[in-house]
């Protein structure tokens, strides 16, 4: 299978926005996670310094400065990851206790706070440190500096997001893989059934859809297709049975009204009996359309073809060409015949010899005077068959009347009253290709038609 057709396919794409959706909503759920936590992280870090802060203020109120020398010396002592970092310094800014360093480039933001940056030592190695600090005044000669490292937050950030995008990004490869296979497999079952729809088209339509394989809404929707046909195909067994029924039930009563008008001819004046015999024409044609009526009913009820009766398709386009002849001739058309040296199919010779007849009949009808109609036979490479193209210089039919004038009666509105006809050619002629396994198609052949009769 394709892959571009299972990556354009619905379900493929439906899957991957799902993921997309998803993913971009985890991650910004996360997001929010970790801000409330970073607010709610140095909410704390900052009131922690503003408690020590006041700690060291009521050291110096009680103790002095040797109080709170002793006190960050003791703090200092302490092996916390995240412990205090103190600076006290004079009015003038010479250091008197702590471990901070004395000249750091601070951030000043406001309410008094400060951030920088101090390379540690962890294990042996120096680290850049990130630090949140505040700075008071202890009486009115000395100020202290408290900070307090937040580097925990900014690691677990870092954490958080690392693994975020790696689970995101392996969610999404083995999300897209999965969705892939799964569309693959949905696709697959869907062509299925488009190739079985397909196959009772093209072959017999009392066929039905076997899907005792399948499962969930594919065999469903094969019960219902199924269901479908089952409607569509009494509905046209009806209008067939109908149609066929009008015909049988008034050929015989057409026949006998015929032979009576042939004896009345006999006993008629030269007049008389010229006016019954355009009657008798009228009746004929009439018998003809029934006639033809029963022998599509009968090729379409039938199966296909399967006699071993070889026929020769160079020699019969020939007999059908010299027929029309004289037809040809009379109009002043240019009817020309190219054939190959040796084609054979099997099939029944009277009925190809009627679908040829039934095309170029047509072709001659509704080519004008010194027209030109062509007939053709090539090789099929591509089904390992025969081509027969028939064409004409016309006035054509439009692509939107294609599929119309292979119905019963059915014929383009401005050839109605022009020329004579039933409308039973066109359906007589793809009845027939049916029955070989064959089918008949149309072009445009700029100007004119051009009829495409594939046959294996």
């Amino acid at each position: 299978m394709q892959a571009h057709k299972v990556i354009s396919s619905l379900t493929f794409r439906y899957i991957a926005r799902y993921l997309l959706v998803l993913s971009a909503t985890v991650f910004l759920v996360v997001v929010g996670m970790y801000s409330i936590y970073s607010y709610n992280y140095f909410s704390e870090l900052s009131q922690s310094i503003v408690d020590e802060e006041e700690t060291l203020q009521l050291i110096y109120d009680g103790q002095g400065l040797p109080g709170v020398r002793q006190y960050v010396e003791d703090q200092g002592k302490i092996s916390i990851a995240d412990h205090f970092y103190y600076l006290v310094t004079d009015v003038e800014g010479t250091k008197l206790a702590g471990d901070l360093p004395q000249a750091s480039a601070y951030r000043e933001f406001d309410g008094g706070w400060l951030g920088f940056e101090l390379a540690l030592l962890e294990w042996g190695e120096s680290v850049d440190v990130e630090f949140l600090a505040r700075e008071v005044a202890l009486g009115e000669d000395y100020r202290v500096v408290v900070a307090r490292s937040f580097e925990q937050a900014v690691a677990q950030g870092r954490l958080v997001l690392h693994t975020l995008v790696r689970t995101m990004l392996v969610t999404i490869v083995l999300g897209l893989v999965g969705g892939y296979f799964a569309a693959a497999r949905s696709l697959q079952r869907f062509e299925w059934l488009g190739r079985e729809m397909s196959r009772i088209v093209r072959g017999d339509p009392s066929q039905r859809i076997d899907a005792d394989a399948e499962k969930g809404q594919v065999r469903e929707l094969a019960g219902v297709i199924n269901r479908m046909l089952d409607q569509i195909e009494a509905l046209m067994h009806g209008v067939r049975s109908v149609s066929d029924n009008i015909a049988h039930d008034l050929r015989t009563p057409l026949a006998r009204l015929r032979n009576q008008l042939s004896q009345l001819a006999h006993d008629l004046s030269e007049q008389d009996a010229n006016r019954v015999e355009d009657l008798i024409a009228d009746c004929d044609a009439l018998l003809a359309s029934f006639n033809a009526v029963l022998r599509i009913s009968a090729l379409e009820a039938g199966s296909r073809f399967s006699g071993e009766t070889e026929v020769d398709l160079g020699q019969l386009l020939r007999d059908v060409v010299e027929l029309y002849e004289p037809l040809a001739q009379e109009k002043s058309i240019d009817l020309q015949l190219a054939t190959l040296p040796s084609a054979h199919c099997l099939g029944e010779a009277d009925l190809l010899f009627q679908l040829f007849a039934n095309v170029l009949d047509n072709a001659i009808k509704y080519t004008p005077a010194s027209g030109l109609v062509s007939v053709s036979l090539e090789r099929n490479s591509a089904r390992a068959g025969h081509r027969i193209v028939i064409a004409d210089s016309g006035p054509g039919i439009s692509a939107e009347h294609w599929k119309d004038v292979f119905r019963r009666f059915y014929r383009v509105e401005p050839s109605r009253s022009a020329l004579p006809g039933h409308g039973l050619g066109l359906s007589m002629a793809q009845a027939i290709a049916h029955y070989h396994g064959g089918t008949v198609d149309l072009e445009d052949n700029q100007p004119g038609l051009r009829v495409l009769i594939e046959l294996a």
